[in-house]
């Protein structure tokens, strides 16, 4: 271990986790240990938890009392959970202070996401809760070869508000890691990443796919050799394409680790050295469902997930809005946790202002996320760019209204972020449909804004 790995690990990182309750370090141990147990034990421990969860959210929770209403106490078993209602991303928010915990705790984070689907959240995770997303976070990075204290490079979004930015910064510190704007995708910047990358020498990538892969066919494509070695490439967000994965891997001549979560559920599944992605059993119960049917091993459907830790705002049968299936076959890596074979969900385009700046879908997933904060009333959103100099935003208003005031505030905060030659339109609709493929499209670039 290098001297400023050990420094940031044990005098940094495991400090400030600590001081905040969340005991990280001790349970990546655990979990190492726990990923190799036979099924039926890691079905035992996810029976325990959840009886645990269901117990507290009976105690504290009065949506949940009556969602749990008519059933056993405690659960017999992990197939009992399917008498319990699904919760959609809409419910969560509209009975938020009914499913929210009278006594959630100290140190509780509030987490507010956009969502690949476009429907903003908030909600409380509490300290014991982020320590195990944290653990089985850093496990998964594990099997990338990676760990605390190592140096990241990270290409990811930077926050509009000030107060955000600070806190980014601190925890950008805390975790051994440069972030570099994943908002802004001029070639021009690429020298001056390139450079940053040659000071900070990082021990490995991180980011949304799509900037990766334009950073990485920079490389391709101008001739010229990436003068960093990375141990490992972790990529995340968005569906990593074959041919974006094998850009990434020419142009840093490192192997790509994919992983997939959500911000209300943290990482839920990360993909081993054999390729295949395993579910953070420990933390959370996975089902895929057709409607309300449990689909076969191999057949597609929307993950709904059953958070086990979160006594703050528990998560029970979550509607996650994303599309996967399970696989059929272990995998030959040797770890018993659950395995997703495909990841149908989360399709982002670019946005491109008149100027000729272009703008990842996380940008635009920023903004709302702010709105949200400051309780506009939107419960849904879709952005389609159908000319260079106009954007049409599509809302599906919330309970509590969606003003004229509010819509101009929508508007003069993209505008002033985008550059005042771009014209906002807003249209108030009902819903906002699928693709035939199950994606959300939320961002939708002016090179698609024409597709179905």
């Amino acid at each position: 271990m290098r001297f400023d790995q050990f420094v940031f690990r044990e005098l940094v990182y495991r400090p400030v986790t600590s001081l905040r309750g969340q005991h990280v370090m001790p349970l990546i141990r655990r979990l190492e240990r726990t990923q190799w147990l036979p099924r039926p034990q890691l079905r035992s421990i996810q029976l325990t938890r959840l009886q645990e969860l269901l117990r507290a959210a009976r105690k504290s929770s009065p949506g949940y009392r009556r969602r749990l209403a008519q059933l056993r106490d405690p659960i017999p078993t992990l197939a009992a959970l399917q008498e319990v209602p699904t919760l959609t991303k809409q419910e969560l928010r509209s009975e938020h202070a009914e499913l929210q915990s009278s006594s959630p705790g100290l140190f509780c984070v509030q987490k507010t996401t956009g969502g690949s689907t476009g429907e903003p959240v908030t909600l409380l995770k509490s300290r014991v809760a982020m320590a195990w997303e944290l653990a089985a976070t850093w496990r998964g990075y594990g099997w990338a070869g990676v760990g605390v204290g190592d140096r990241q490079a990270r290409f990811w979004g930077v926050p509009l508000d000030s107060r955000d930015r600070l806190k980014a910064k601190l925890v950008d510190f805390t975790c051994h890691r440069r972030r570099f704007s994943a908002f802004d995708f001029d070639p021009e910047k690429f020298d001056a990443y390139e450079r940053e990358l040659v000071t900070f020498e990082p021990d490995w990538l991180y980011g949304y796919v799509s900037m990766l892969a334009e950073f990485a066919r920079w490389y391709i494509q101008s001739d010229r050799t990436c003068p960093v070695r990375p141990r490992a490439i972790v990529t995340t967000s968005e569906v990593l394409a074959t041919d974006d994965r094998r850009a990434i891997e020419r142009a840093f001549h490192s192997k790509v680790f994919n992983e997939y979560g959500c911000g209300e559920l943290g990482t839920i599944a990360h993909e081993c050295s054999e390729g295949d992605f395993h579910i953070n059993d420990e933390n959370m119960i996975v089902e895929i469902l057709d409607g309300e049917r449990a689909c076969e091993p191999g057949e597609k459907g929307e993950l709904v997930v059953t958070e086990l830790n979160n006594h703050a705002l528990p998560l029970v049968r979550y509607r996650t809005g994303d599309f996967a299936a399970f696989k059929e076959s272990p995998c030959s890596c040797g770890r018993s946790l659950a395995t997703l074979d495909r990841l149908y969900g989360r399709a982002y385009d670019f946005v491109v202002s008149p100027t000729g700046r272009r703008f990842h879908a996380e940008f635009l997933m920023y903004v709302f996320e702010e709105a949200q904060r400051h309780r506009i009333g939107i419960a849904q959103f879709q952005v389609r760019q159908e000319q260079p100099d106009m954007l049409a935003v599509r809302v599906v208003p919330a309970p509590s209204g969606f003003t004229g005031e509010m819509e101009a505030k929508l508007i003069d905060r993209i505008r002033l972020l985008m550059g005042g030659e771009m014209r906002v339109r807003v249209e108030r609709v009902a819903r906002i449909s699928r693709e035939p493929s199950g994606k959300m499209r939320v961002i939708v670039g002016l090179q698609n804004a024409g597709a179905p």
